[in-house]
């Protein structure tokens, strides 16, 4: 059987030219004198299915790498956290290649391990930062900071004298 429309030869079991598209039709009318027709209404087309929404917190997890680097410069412990926000950003790249295969399940279940890995990295960056500033305070309120600085302004012959006398 040839094509109405573009002459390519189709076959007898094909209903849609694979050249052009156009829909074929294969009953009554011989090869050589059947017409183009767009038959497109005959047929019940069902939409595609809709997927999920199904979060995938790429966002959340390169803040969370971003913050991470960030404040490792306030406390060495806020880099612990950067393989757990690598780890969430592995898995919401998943998400997407899941989703696009049909996979909904393992789509969820990427989803659930990213939101998972971002509040452990979450986790570990605030107690960080809450650990810094505890270590902060208690450094400065306990006169060591004081000492500290007297010590290096004694050892480089820096003299300051606390007593200010403005008489002229």
């Amino acid at each position: 059987m040839y094509c109405p429309n573009c002459g390519q030869e189709t076959g007898g079991y094909t209903r849609v030219c694979p050249a052009c598209g156009e829909l074929l039709d294969n009953g009554s009318a011989s090869a050589g004198q059947s017409q183009p027709t767009n038959n497109y209404m005959n047929y019940n087309v069902s939409p595609a299915p809709v997927a999920p929404q199904i979060p995938d917190y790429k966002v959340q997890s390169v803040l969370l790498i971003i913050f991470s680097c960030v404040l490792c410069c306030l406390s060495c412990f806020s880099i612990l956290a950067l393989p757990f926000a690598i780890a969430a950003l592995v898995n919401s790249n998943k998400i997407s290649a899941h989703l696009a295969a049909g996979n909904i399940e393992l789509a969820q279940e990427a989803s659930k391990k990213t939101k998972m890995w971002c509040w452990v990295s979450f986790g570990i960056l605030l107690g960080a930062v809450i650990f810094s500033i505890i270590s902060l305070i208690v450094f400065i309120s306990s006169g060591s900071l004081q000492q500290m600085l007297d010590q290096y302004m004694d050892m480089n012959g820096y003299y300051f004298d606390y007593n200010f006398d403005f008489d002229y």
